[in-house]
């Protein structure tokens, strides 16, 4: 069976050659992004074969990334038997539209279920673009740099010394001030800049800074992958005028004149969702955008044309609906009433522009369409207000899934949640073709009885949970 070794700096550095021989254009399966965002997905890396593969965790389930090297096709049948003998659903993550043909093109690999999210998209832009800023569409950017120079004087960007740490750590700290009110994602970035600053050198990442007199105002840090520049990090302080246009075109200057050629593109990575970011990064004209889709072989939700209309007792059970947005906001927002269902929307770094009415509608959308999970939305007739949600989600290989229910405050201890769950179980059962179980918080005494309610039977627990499995199976 394949071994996945977990995360070291040495361990990524034997990677470091497939990642540079199969040059993605994906920021995602560069070794600095893997370095940066290591601490937030479970990262594990394979050799095999001369082949290599990255499973992570994602969406709180395993994933892998397309293999790369000598035997690929090899990789894929031991992926496969793999994720059979734990239990998994095979699902690929940042796989570019290449790949995604070659997947669906695979007799093996059937069916398929996949999308992209346009937040976690690269930004690509020209290389002489981004060293010249020529023409009348980058006057903009153009006007900053002069602003720059007639402030500060001409630029002088150079890469970074060893001796520049304490002058980093100073301007880092200014940084922080500067965008106190930043979100989890933005604080969770900044923390690993840090760390990628003290092992930049291990990988021969270049990194440079612009420096107004004797101090840093601001600095980037890249990977060269084929023709391509990725920047990492693009820091500066708010103070100095114009200091992130200089710094982008002077870095992008500095690697040419190290290589002694131009590269082909720069890839800025994506924009999180995060509006000014993306309206910054669209104003310097990229002239592609990579999608990364995740893909999910043989999801059980596969068998689904759409979802259906279930009418249990006093309830019905339909899809989501966009007349659903405002209602399912409030349930997903509603922190007391979320705190046994596991999720507090404050802590989610998935969510890193302003939490609208589209936040979680759209999140539920993206799910369903790659195949992860098939949602609910519990009614007490079916045209009428949405007052609850199920789900099935955290689908195996051996043909399981988990099944979650929850209510609005108002709408609660009235049975609907029991007539709700016990309605999703026998259509996974009876349609899907799983077995399904269940958990709940050992405190959430409610929802025990709802589960135990519905021929469930206690399996199991631990510290935090109960684990129910259902008595009649499938």
């Amino acid at each position: 069976m394949l071994n996945f070794e977990p995360f070291s700096a040495t361990v990524l550095q034997r990677a470091l050659p497939y990642i540079k021989k199969s040059a993605p254009r994906c920021s995602d399966l560069s070794a600095g992004s893997i370095f940066m965002w290591r601490n937030s997905e479970d990262v594990g890396f394979c050799f095999w074969d001369e082949t290599f593969v990255i499973k992570q965790d994602i969406g709180g389930q395993a994933a892998f990334s397309w293999p790369v090297g000598k035997n690929s096709a090899g990789m894929i049948n031991e992926l496969q038997t793999y994720a059979c003998d734990k239990h998994l659903q095979l699902r690929f993550f940042a796989v570019d539209e290449e790949q995604l043909d070659a997947i669906r093109g695979n007799k093996n690999l059937q069916p398929v279920m996949c999308g992209y999210d346009i937040r976690w998209s690269d930004y690509i832009y020209s290389f002489e673009d981004a060293m010249t800023f020529k023409g009348r569409k980058f006057s903009g950017q153009r006007n900053h740099i002069n602003k720059f120079k007639r402030l500060y004087g001409e630029p002088v960007i150079r890469f970074l010394r060893p001796e520049d740490h304490s002058m980093l750590e100073a301007m880092l700290a200014e940084y922080e001030a500067e965008h106190s009110g930043g979100n989890k994602l933005e604080r969770l970035e900044l923390a690993q800049t840090k760390k990628l600053l003290d092992a930049y050198t291990m990988f021969e990442f270049p990194a440079a800074c612009l420096m107004v007199g004797d101090k840093i105002a601001a600095f980037s840090i890249g990977e060269i992958v084929g023709d391509t520049l990725l920047i990492h990090v693009e820091k500066a302080l708010r103070k100095y005028t114009g200091a992130y246009p200089t710094m982008y075109t002077g870095f992008v200057q500095l690697v040419a004149e190290y290589l002694g050629h131009p590269l082909k593109f720069v890839n800025r990575e994506d924009d999180s969702g995060d509006p000014g970011l993306r309206s910054s990064k669209q104003q310097y004209h990229p002239v592609d955008m990579v999608r990364k889709y995740l893909v999910h072989i043989n999801s059980p939700a596969a068998k689904l044309d759409k979802v259906p209309v279930i009418f249990t007792g006093d309830i019905v059970l339909t899809e989501l609906r966009e007349s659903d947005k405002e209602v399912y906001l409030a349930l997903n927002t509603d922190v007391d009433n979320n705190r046994f269902w596991g999720y507090d929307y404050r802590d989610d770094i998935s969510i890193s522009g302003p939490v609208d009415e589209n936040t979680f509608y759209d999140s539920v959308q993206y799910d369903m369409r790659v195949g992860d999970s098939v949602n609910f939305a519990i009614r007490l007739t079916e045209d009428g207000e949405m007052i609850g949600e199920g789900i099935l989600w955290n689908f195996t290989d051996g043909d399981t899934a988990e099944l979650g229910c929850r209510l609005r405050p108002e709408y609660q201890g009235k049975g609907y949640g029991k007539a709700a769950f016990g309605a999703l179980a026998e259509f996974a059962e009876r349609t899907l073709g799983l077995k399904v179980w269940a958990r709940c918080h050992l405190q959430n005494e409610s929802s025990r009885y709802m589960i135990l309610g519905n021929d469930f039977k206690m399996a199991s627990h631990d510290e935090t949970f109960y684990y129910f499995e259902r008595k009649s199976g499938c």
